[in-house]
């Protein structure tokens, strides 16, 4: 089963990805964490990526790309993959619908948080605070990263949506616990 979950920066889906994968055994992808790897060891690629991110602009198309490509196929396993974060436009969906149907797959389901931008810069505030994460610090970043999402990451959903794979809307402005019983619920 490959699902893909979805959310602006700061829904909770880390969080939620963490619990799926406990409990369903998917292999997890993140280009969150993926890029933030490639920064950390300096690689060219984390270089390219660093000199977007630091102004809170999306990582472009291609450097994404190779970084999923390379890891599902490279990771894929009889129990799928959850896709979190990925894709992030409408051209990242299309690549990835076609590598995974290349390979004889599809993409099962989409979960999609919904969280009030209001809500997102508390998160924000928190979560720089207790996790240090320089990405988080500065406000006006983080608003550009939610804004890109709107732009971006949403015209990407409906392209998926209108591809027909089942979409389930979640509102994330609630407890994890309760977001995480939804999202298990669609399992069964």
């Amino acid at each position: 089963m490959n699902i893909i979950i979805f959310g602006p920066p700061l829904a909770g889906k880390g969080t939620q990805s963490k619990r799926i994968i406990n409990d369903f055994g998917l292999t997890h992808l993140s280009t969150g964490d993926a890029l933030r790897s490639e920064k950390a060891q300096k690689t060219e690629l984390g270089i390219k990526a660093s000199e977007y991110s630091s102004k809170g602009l999306l990582v472009p198309d291609d450097l994404v790309a190779q970084i999923v490509e390379s890891f599902y196929h490279n990771h894929k396993s009889e129990k799928g993959i959850l896709f979190d974060g990925y894709p992030r436009n409408t051209e990242q969906a299309k690549h990835l619908l076609n590598v995974i149907e290349k390979d004889g797959s599809s993409i099962d389901k989409v979960i999609f948080l919904k969280v009030p931008k209001e809500e997102l810069l508390k998160r924000a505030v928190k979560r720089a605070e207790e996790e240090n994460r320089k990405d988080d610090k500065d406000s006006n970043i983080v608003l550009t990263r939610i804004n890109e999402f709107g732009n971006s990451t949403i015209p990407a959903i409906n392209f998926i949506k209108e591809s027909g794979i089942k979409t389930i809307e979640i509102d994330g402005n609630q407890s994890i616990d309760d977001i995480y019983e939804i999202i298990k619920s669609e399992f069964q």
